[in-house]
This record gives C-alpha cells, structure tokens and sequence, in this order.
C-alpha cells in the first residue's frame, strides 16, 4: 500500500499514519496525522524518528494494509494499530530508540512527562489536533525523555517551540514496545494489562477482514480492487464523538476529514446491505442537526459545523435506492419521511426568492459541482438538475407514505410530483435538452457542462424526445471517452483537464448516470460506462476525479465517494 497516497488507519480512528514528502528534506518521513476537525492545515500530530543511540537514522520503508516496516542500519521499527485509540510500535535492534516530534504550532503544546521512576509516560497536548496523546511503554524496556524548548514569544502566538519524546532502551535490552494512545478529553493514565505488538496486528487485520467479507460479491476481475476500497472506506470511519452523534465514513484522511451532505449519500448507499445500520446513519448525520428551517448543514466533523451551502438534495433520491437494498423499519419510515417533507419545504419556502416555482441555486457550491461553467457569471441560476432532485424527493415522500399506509399523503406526493415535473418541461426544456437559467430574468445559460443534463434521474417521467436526447448527448464522443462522462464537453472552449467540475471525470455524476440510464431502459450504456468507471479505479485508484482523457487520478487520491460508487457500480456487473 502507498501510504503516501492512502493513509494508514483503523475503524473508527481519528490517526492515520502516512508517509509524507516535501522539498525539505528534514521534513519528509512517517506521521501520525489527526483527523479532527479543524485540523486539516496542520493535521500533523506526531513524526516518527527512528534513533540509533539517540541519533536519528535514515531508513526505508514498507507497508500494507495493517503494518509499516522501517529498517536502518542496525535493527528496525514495526508499526500497527491495535483499535481505534491505540497505536503500537515495536522496535529492535542494540540501542535502537524512538523520537516522537509532536510538532507544536502554540506555546501552549508541549508534552508533560509523568508517573513515577520506571513507570514514567507523556502526555502530548496537540491543541491545533483538538486532542492529547498518551505514550508509554508497557513492558519497561525502554526510559522516556523529554525534550520541551518554550520561546518567548508568549502564549497566544504561533513560537517556534520544540517538543519531544525520546524513547531509549534500558541496558541489557534489545527491543522495546511503544503504545501511542489518543486521549480526545480528559488526562489518562496507561491502563495495567498485557500489550503484544503480534496480538494488536491480528486484532485489527481481523477487524477489517471482517468487514471485507461482508461487502457484495463482484467480478473477480475486481475483487483486488474492492479490497482496496473496502479497505479506503474500513479506515475512513470514525467514531461518534462532539458533533457526530454517530460512526462517520469522511471523504478522506489525506484531505478531507467530515462528512459533507450530498457526499455521504453515497458513501450510504454503498454501505445498505453490506451494515445497514452504518448506511443509515450516514444519511442520519447531517439530520441530526437539520434546523427549525429544514435545512441540513452542508458539511460537519466531529467540532466544525458549517451551514455556508446547502450542497443539492439527492438524499430522497438515494433513500430510494437504499430502500432496493435494505428494510427500514416503521421507525425509521415514519422518521426519514418527516425529515425529507422538511427538507423539501425548505428548498420551495427559502430557495425560491422570486416565487415562480422554481428553486434556485445562489453559488456553485450549492450544486455540489462547485465551479461548473454554469456558474461562471456569479449569478443566482436555476439549473434543472435541482427540480429534478426535488421531484425525486417528493417521489420518495410518496412511496414512504405508502408504505406507511397514508394514502392522502401518497396521493398528495404523487400529484406534486407530477405538477413539478410539468414546471419542469415548460421552463427547462429548449430543443428538447435541458438549461439553466439565470433567475431574474430567464435568460439561458449557454454552458456545456454535464450539469443540467444531471436531470436525467427524472428518466421515464421526461418527455420521450428529451430521454433520448439527452442519452445520445451523454453517450456522444464529446462527453463520453475512454474512461467515463465528462464533466465538461472535451471540445468545450471552456473545458480544462485538471479544472474540477470543467472537465475531469467524477463517481457521483457516473452513479447517477448509470442509475438514470437503467431506469430509462438503456442497460447496455449502463454497463458501458460502468465498465469503464470500474477500469478507471482499477487504473488510478479512487482519486477525487479524474483526467478525462488519461484516466489519470486528480487531487485528493484517496476519496471514499469514489471507492463507494465503485463498490456499489462493481456489484451490478456481478449478476
């Protein structure tokens, strides 16, 4: 595994360990990286220094799923999770040791050496991480040191400061045993009991095999691949605690530590069938704070909470497909049901500034598609997909009802749906294609971005001449390469391959075509682009987005939304 690419990490931890380069080269080596909120700018908690009699050695390195291996002149080093809180490194060799840098940023980040003569150990005091770290040595092989430079620039400023750890072995020994701890609130003091390096690996290799053999069966070309998105997704969990009332899968441990609203549905529906309790509570996450409004925030982690966008409402939509692959109780019926009507009246009351029916989006970044060319005026538009979204919503809201055996709420559903689908077609629908449309005064958007063409999830409820227009707009050479849709025309004046929403490939817009292309009977293009998104991961990996001509991965490369399309698209093509 390239830890440079994909951090090491366990169910439910906020650590990961990565190997980091930079063109410092003091700076390049093993870290162990906080992923709490806030800390995505200096998510750097501890560096890992290898020592032979207290001077540090270069090394190499090697690592898997569940272990890194440094080795240097004279012994080497063994690193592994255990669980959630605990990491655990082993060292041997003749006065091999360890230095923990814990990188302080404030004054007030230092470590404080305590306990007793023999049973001393650290706390670290990572206040830019939000969280402490204990370090101790079970077996009493090794002496722990402090190394603390305060400057005096005073308390409230970023100092240069020095903070670490140094851990030696006693005399007469010949390895040692580390356990580095996450303490999130309170002080701690190492618990008494028996620390094998040999029984943590198995522990946490045996976590995530478990996990593995619960997700769906796929081709066998691909089973490779899905361990390494199972895998992604295993270490990307982390535990409730602060704002996340429940398990969170993040977007990524590299760069994007919490959940964001539209995001995480997907993540959601790769989990239904596989953890259903998982899967639900990835939509529940951003409900659990939804306000008096109806509105959901439109990113959250475990201490940040950010409302600025509201990011677009496919989470009816994705109930729906979740619902194919998992029973939700009356309970959670009766409590999805109210939380979308919620969500659907937001939209309709608060997104409609000019009352003509029709929600608007007021920045990219509502659309999840942030800086697609149809927002490259800065103006306030309608864009189709979003109707489209809310029409899915109400869909959902009907079938819910159903179920619960409210007939006057199904019908009621059923007619607004079909009354928005007729604003739909009379306002969005030029020469059979959909547009958006600036919101004051209706004028066209001229763009060739695949965003408005997102509203094929209406599929059958699209006039026929749209349906087919958009699917041969989609599945034409302009759009459609090697490697998947693009999210800009590739002969766009506008079309750049490394410009996010102008032109790279992306899994959500891929997921959305593929579902929408099954529903409108087109299973032959499904499987096409299924097919190739499923090369395209097999290729570069579960990047963020993709080059649309290369397939080469793009920004953050190791991004769960992509690794859960991937497991939800590679599960089709095995029946």
């Amino acid at each position: 595994m390239d830890i440079r690419i994909t951090p090491m990490s366990h169910f439910g931890s906020y650590m990961a360990l990565t190997y980091q380069e930079s063109e410092i080269p003091e700076k390049n080596g093993i870290y162990i990286n906080s992923v709490r909120g806030k800390s995505k700018q200096h998510q750097n908690a501890l560096k890992i220094i290898p020592t032979v009699n207290g001077t540090p050695v270069n090394y190499t390195y090697k690592a898997d799923e569940f272990q890194i291996s440094l080795t240097f002149d004279g012994g080497d080093l063994h690193l592994c999770f255990e669980d959630a809180e605990r990491i655990f490194v082993k060292g041997s060799g003749e006065n091999v040791g360890l230095t923990l840098d814990t990188q302080p940023v404030f004054n007030f980040e230092y470590n404080y050496l305590l306990g007793n003569t023999g049973e001393e150990f650290c706390l670290v005091n990572s206040y830019k991480n939000l969280t402490k770290y204990m370090i101790f040595a079970p077996n009493g092989s090794v002496s722990l040191q402090q190394n603390v430079f305060m400057d005096t620039t005073g308390s409230t400023n970023k100092a240069d400061n020095l903070s670490s750890i140094h851990i030696t072995q006693n005399k007469g020994k010949q390895d040692f045993l580390c356990v580095i701890e996450d303490v999130p609130t309170h002080g701690a003091v190492p618990e008494r009991r028996e620390y094998s390096f040999e029984n943590a690996l198995r522990k946490s290799t045996n976590h995530f095999l478990e996990f593995l053999s619960k997700q769906p069966v796929v081709p066998e070309r691909y089973q490779q691949t899905l361990r390494e998105a199972a895998y992604l997704n295993w270490s990307c969990i982390v535990n409730e605690q602060g704002l996340l009332k429940r398990k969170a899968l993040y977007m990524s441990n590299a760069n994007f530590p919490g959940v964001w609203s539209w995001d995480n549905a997907f993540n959601g529906l790769s989990l239904a069938g596989v953890d259903d309790k998982l899967a639900w509570d990835q939509i529940q996450l951003l409900f659990d704070h939804q306000d008096e409004k109806g509105q959901i925030p439109g990113s959250i982690s475990d201490s940040t909470i950010r409302w600025n966008f509201s990011k677009p409402p496919v989470q009816g939509l994705f109930v729906l497909k979740m619902m194919e692959k998992m029973t939700l109780s009356t309970e959670q019926l009766e409590t999805i049901y109210s939380q979308i009507k919620r969500h659907v009246d937001f939209y309709l009351q608060y997104k409609d500034f000019n009352g003509d029916g029709i929600c608007e989006y007021h920045h990219g970044n509502d659309s999840g598609q942030d800086n697609s060319t149809v927002f490259r005026d800065a103006n306030i538009i309608d864009s189709p997909d979003l109707t489209a979204f809310l029409i899915k919503s109400m869909d959902m809201l009907a079938v819910v009802a159903g179920k619960l055996d409210r007939g006057q709420d199904k019908t009621y559903w059923e007619k607004e749906a079909n009354r928005y689908t007729q604003k739909f077609c009379e306002y969005f629908l030029i020469d059979d294609l959909p547009v958006a449309r600036f919101t004051r005064d209706g004028k066209v958007i001229q763009s060739q971005g695949c965003l408005p063409l997102v509203s094929i999830i209406l599929a059958n409820k699209l006039p026929d001449p749209t349906r087919k227009k958009i699917i041969h707009t989609l599945s034409s050479d302009r759009y459609l390469t090697k490697w998947g849709i693009a999210s800009e025309a590739i002969d766009s004046p506008l079309y750049e391959e490394d410009a996010y929403w102008r032109g790279p490939i992306w899994a959500p817009t891929t997921l959305l075509f593929v579902e929408a292309f099954e529903e409108c009977g087109e299973q032959q293009l499904a499987t096409e682009v299924t097919e190739k998104f499923l090369e395209l991961c097999k290729h570069g990996g579960f990047a963020e987005n993709f080059h649309a001509e290369t397939g080469e991965g793009l920004r953050d490369l190791a991004h769960t939304w992509t690794s859960s399309v991937f497991i939800h698209l590679a599960a089709k093509l095995a029946y």
